[in-house]
């Protein structure tokens, strides 16, 4: 019981803690160097730059950088904490970051549901396609989306693995998170 408490505590202040303007801050834990701190900070400028209307549904995440991981870069939902691989290129950790960020907003914000068709119709899913269900991660939804916002960010193709996104699905992402 006693842990449950603690643990609700600390996601509750997770969710509370904002900069003095009231934006959402990247947190990190001890493990992220000054190198990946202020790639990890820039980068979280801009993915919010590119969510302007949706800052108010989303907390602020810890980052957490792992010299041994089996993937490139997760996201825990229950902890509000994504983890990065490093060492790696600032072009890749950027867009691991920003994909990641999009896992965070999509598991935090509730108001993510009201994109979800939009975004399965832009892509050329069927409609009730499950979100986060796939054939492989490339066929997957949430993938899908995670790496449109990666593109919005960037402004170019930065993803592999055989996802071809539409302009559309794109357009979709980027006014969604202009907001209501």
């Amino acid at each position: 019981m006693i842990r449950i408490i603690a643990t609700l505590g600390f996601a509750i202040v997770l969710g509370l803690s904002a900069c003095s303007d009231g934006t959402p801050e990247l947190r990190h834990d001890e493990t992220v160097p000054d190198d990946l701190r202020a790639l990890a900070d820039e980068t979280w400028r801009d993915f919010l730059s590119a969510f302007p209307g949706r800052q108010n549904c989303l907390p602020s995440p810890t980052l957490h950088a792992a010299w041994e991981l089996d993937t490139r870069a997760r996201y825990q939902p229950e902890t509000a904490v994504l983890t990065v691989r490093v060492p790696g290129t600032p072009a890749t950790l950027r867009s691991e970051l920003l994909h990641e960020f999009a896992h965070h907003l999509e598991f935090t914000c509730d108001e993510h549901e009201s994109l979800r068709s939009r975004f399965l119709n832009a892509q050329g899913f069927a409609p009730g396609t499950p979100w986060f269900d796939g054939d492989s991660w490339e066929t997957t939804p949430s993938e899908q989306y995670a790496e449109a916002v990666v593109e919005l960010v960037e402004g170019r193709r930065t993803h592999l693995g055989g996802i071809r996104l539409t302009d559309d699905a794109i357009d979709v992402v980027r006014r969604w998170g202009q907001g209501p």
